[in-house]
């Protein structure tokens, strides 16, 4: 069975790194044995291949890893540029699905067409499967997606972020005439604007359009922000700060728990929530959860909505939607007879959801009266990370709701604001807008402020932290492997 050995840095619970030696034993056909430091850490079922890392960029959920719920060390890092024995260029979709490795597989997420929502996923250089701060990592077969040539490597490290970002600016779907702002543009939040400066572009030539904003503390980012695409750059405090509700919709990309409520004073109709710091947020301890179940929470209808108009209709197609009753009051008539309403505790539906056969074994939606509620809804049994409702479900909030003091829900409740939310993005997509739109290739250019080598992770990780640091590159720089 092929091998080859390493060395690579593992980041660790205090956020540290440590040397460890790896070794990755096999083949695509046979799966891939790794280890570290002569131990078994993971075995590996078909659909890898091997590749040569060129670049990983650091990212803020790199930052914030050690608050995410999944086994540390690792070596992490997932924002990848790799070649091939043959010196083709990849990037690489994170999510090691049964679809992303081309095996056969009865499972109902991917069927469904959510493989990036497979259960039994591991996730490049976040859950489980080793990353890009290594030499080399283990890429699904059908997630290397080849670089065209017209995309230079420092447009290519940031695909992964971009494609996140171009996926959130499809789901919140801007209408011609809105204001849209970002909060917090750096990292992700400088691709978020990028992503909506081309989608307008495309817009204007049509005809259409909508203004894009940054949002943002630091004034030294003013000028990027515009350089990037935005029609609008202020300040989020002082004499220049924003009004109440002055944006359509608001992108929150700050990573910081404080940016979320911020993000609901500015906002009319939607936030929408890419950041994913592991830490509570709007007195809601799962937010993260959410975002990467790619969640919504909206306001339970005031009236009976008419018929495909209501969240669970656009979930279900012929057949009865099924709607997680976590409220003390009874549920309406009319919701009683357009679909399947389970009633009881979040564990126990979340437990005869387990039984089904018949599509995907989640609630399609969750009714909740209370901010535990929709914790419950997002996290319903400790130590398992999975949803009482399916990806891109959605909790209402009754209005009757009792929200405590959480700005969110309160906005949920009391004017009809919706929280959105976005995880990854399909990478062809980003490619293809990137090499089409000359301003966008060049996204690297603008972005990355500082780079490093593969050995000096300590080092990129506290400038990457630092505000004059808005993008780390860590780069390999030895021909590492035996």
């Amino acid at each position: 069975m092929p091998s080859i050995a390493f060395d690579a840095l593992d980041y660790c619970a205090d956020q540290t790194f440590a040397k460890a030696r790896y070794r990755y034993d096999g083949d695509e056909v046979r799966g891939y044995v790794v280890e570290r430091d002569g131990k078994e850490i993971l075995r590996l079922g078909p659909g890898f291949r091997l590749l040569r890392v060129q670049h990983c960029g650091v990212c803020s959920t790199d930052l914030a890893r050690h608050f995410l719920p999944f086994p540390l060390p690792q070596v992490i890092g997932h924002e990848v540029v790799a070649k091939d024995a043959d010196g083709v260029r990849y990037v690489v979709e994170i999510n090691a699905s049964h679809a992303a490795r081309g095996v056969a597989q009865d499972c109902p997420f991917c069927a469904a067409g959510l493989p990036t929502h497979c259960p039994q996923r591991v996730t490049l250089g976040i859950h489980d499967l080793p990353g890009g701060f290594g030499p080399w990592i283990l890429a699904p077969v059908h997630a290397c997606i080849r670089v065209p040539d017209a995309v230079p490597d420092s447009a290519a490290v940031l695909v992964e972020p971009f494609a996140a970002a171009l996926h959130g600016v499809r789901t919140i779907a801007p209408k011609d005439g809105e204001r849209i702002a970002v909060l917090g543009p750096r990292r992700l939040g400088m691709l978020a604007v990028a992503a909506l400066a081309g989608v307008r572009r495309e817009r204007v030539r049509v005809g259409g359009g909508f203004d894009v904003a940054a949002l943002v503390r630091d004034p030294a980012l003013l000028p990027l922000a515009r350089e990037f695409g935005a029609t609008e750059a202020r300040l989020t405090t002082g004499a220049d700060a924003p009004s109440p509700q002055s944006y359509d919709v608001v992108i929150d990309t700050t990573g910081n728990p404080d940016g979320l409520d911020l993000a609901v004073s500015f906002a009319r109709r939607e936030v929408h929530l890419k950041s994913t710091h592991g830490r509570p947020a709007s007195s809601l301890r799962h937010l993260t959860e959410l975002v990467v179940d790619e969640l919504a929470i909206a306001r339970f209808p005031l009236t009976e909505p008419a018929h495909n108009d209501a969240p669970w209709d656009r979930l279900r197609t012929g057949a009865r939607p099924r709607v997680a009753w976590l409220a003390a009051a009874e549920p309406p008539a009319w919701l009683l007879a357009r679909a399947e309403v389970m009633r009881g505790s979040a564990a126990s539906i979340a437990a005869r959801c387990d039984a089904i056969r018949d599509g995907l074994p989640r609630a399609d939606v969750a009714v909740v009266d209370s901010a535990a509620g929709v914790d419950q809804a997002i996290r319903p049994r400790e130590g398992r990370e999975e949803a009482l409702i399916r990806p891109r479900g959605d909790i209402l909030v009754l209005p009757s709701a009792d929200v405590g003091n959480s700005p969110l829900l309160c906005a949920v409740r009391d004017r009809g604001l919706r929280l959105s939310s976005s995880r990854c993005g399909e990478f062809e997509p980003a490619l293809q807008l990137l090499a089409s739109d000359p301003d966008l290739a060049r996204i690297g250019d603008k972005l990355v402020t500082h780079r490093f080598g593969a050995n000096e992770l300590q080092a990129a990780f506290a400038v990457a932290k630092s505000r004059e640091c808005i993008k780390a590159v860590v780069s390999q720089t030895t021909e590492e492997g035996s």
